[in-house]
């Protein structure tokens, strides 16, 4: 087995960009799904006769799976081997999805998304690790924004394919099909990965089991009541929970600094929190995402149920910011070579203009969002959020080494699926708050109401995430 330790590694091998092709596959096959449940998530409520807080637990508790396992999932790849660690979260996601697609109970698709969320750990943090080993410095920007273009793909296809596959009805399977047509893929990716190379970290490296069982059981125990709240409100139940999320958290932190003085290996080495460059990507990762989850999700509700469009409909409004996504993933590498950090800041600025003025937009006409002026506006918003995003990845992981890019790799992508969890969460308490009403009771102008509350919420968010970039740049050029 040819296993490379990042220690002794100071070539690059020629191959590198036909193993790109190979573990970009897995990105596409984890993105495609998420981006196919999400256009499906209003079909499944109304078919299964499940309420907004479940659909929310189906929907984001992959999230909440993914981003209470992902260090985890990193410091695995790192001591045992990216590629095996690879191999099986390949093979428990493609399972996950075919017993998803033969479900029918809100519990046990809840369950069964926590556990794809899980396996999609162990895939994640090798996909960025591997990227980060096998490209030159040079290279890198350029591998990063081809990520991202396939991230691009997968949104402005996952939706289509995703609306396609439920109004087609295949053997009256509905909704089942975005989970079942992810098992041919998932296959053929565990065909082609034993081409890659093994590669590890520090073989001295030890899993932290206390601080990662502390740190997944406070996050599962954070998000958990948020989605509650909707339904029961804060009665005391759902503030007990909300105290032991706190008390966890504080827990690990405690677990983690107690071996650091011992010397021992913490799942997360804390002193790289006084790295305030650091500190203030991971913020900006929260805020960016953030508002890019909550616009997506809750623009799908109100397509659905404020206007009452067919899946494959709503997938096409999509379309416009998924190729304007497209189009900057694969040129933000050059740009950004050229522009620095400004290309960031202004990608973050646009997307809170074009939230205002599609809020405006809506309050003038709000019932055909096939209209021109909807559609060149996505499509800008597209672009923007393709400059924001795109090259955040390897603005935050370049600065890390390269004997602990797999537990860097891990934190960024907890903080991105951790965003997306509290953005599902947050904008639907706004969106129910707003609503004043159930779905199907609501009006047309209660949709509208609720939908532009949540959009100015998700403007400020893209604000502050330009404001983070600014800072983020100042101390970047001192340094």
């Amino acid at each position: 087995m040819n296993v490379i330790c990042l220690k002794k590694t100071n070539t690059y091998s020629s191959f590198r960009w036909f193993y790109l092709a190979i573990i970009l596959l897995p990105t596409l096959l984890i993105s495609l799904n998420t981006y196919m449940i999400q256009i499906a998530l209003p079909i499944m409520q109304s078919e299964l006769h499940i309420n907004f807080s479940q659909a929310q637990l189906i929907f984001s508790g992959y999230t909440i799976g993914l981003a209470s396992s992902l260090i985890i999932g990193g410091k695995l790849g790192d001591i045992y081997g990216r590629r095996k660690i690879l191999l099986i979260g390949i093979f428990m996601f493609t399972l996950t999805a075919f017993i998803g697609g033969i479900s029918s109970h809100p519990l046990s698709l809840i369950t069964i998304r926590i556990i794809q969320g899980l396996s999609a750990a162990f895939i994640q943090p090798q996909i960025l690790s591997i990227i980060q080993i096998i490209f030159p410095s040079k290279e890198k920007n350029l591998a990063f924004g081809l990520y991202g273009a396939v991230i691009g793909i997968a949104f402005t296809f996952g939706l289509i394919l995703g609306g396609l596959l439920v109004d087609c009805n295949l053997f009256n399977s509905s909704w089942r099909t975005v989970f079942l047509c992810n098992v041919p893929f998932g296959i053929l990716v565990l065909l082609l990965l034993p081409i890659i190379p093994e590669s590890k970290g520090e073989p001295s490296q030890h899993i932290d089991w206390s601080g990662a069982i502390s740190l997944m059981i406070s996050i599962l125990l954070f998000i958990y009541p948020l989605s509650e709240v909707q339904k029961h409100g804060w009665n005391p139940w759902i503030s007990s929970i909300s105290i032991l999320s706190f008390l966890g958290f504080t827990f690990f932190i405690l677990i983690e600094r107690n071996k650091q003085k011992n010397e021992q290996s913490p799942l997360i080495d804390l002193s790289v929190f006084k790295n305030w460059l650091f500190v203030i990507g991971i913020s900006s990762v929260l805020t960016i995402y953030m508002s890019m989850f909550s616009f997506f999700f809750i623009l799908n509700y109100f397509l659905h149920f404020g206007l009452h469009y067919h899946t494959t409909d709503m997938s096409l409004i999509f379309l416009p910011i998924g190729l304007g996504f497209f189009i900057t993933s694969l040129l933000s590498s050059k740009i950004v070579n050229r522009f620095g950090l400004m290309v960031l800041k202004m990608g973050a600025l646009v997307m809170s203009i074009c939230t205002f003025i599609l809020i405006k937009l809506l309050l003038i006409d709000a019932h055909n969002l096939f209209a021109v002026e909807y559609i060149l506006l996505l499509f800008v918003y597209g672009l923007a959020l393709g400059f924001a995003t795109t090259p955040l990845t390897n603005t935050i992981l370049s600065k890390i080494s390269h004997n602990y890019v797999g537990v860097a790799s891990g934190l960024f992508t907890t903080f991105m699926y951790l965003a997306n969890s509290l953005a599902v969460v947050g904008i639907s308490i706004i969106f129910s708050n707003s609503l004043k009403t159930t779905l199907e009771k609501a009006s047309f102008t209660d949709y509208v109401h609720a939908f532009t509350n949540c959009l100015f919420v998700i403007s400020i968010l893209s604000l502050s995430t330009f404001l983070i970039f600014s800072i983020y740049n100042k101390i970047h050029n001192k340094n």
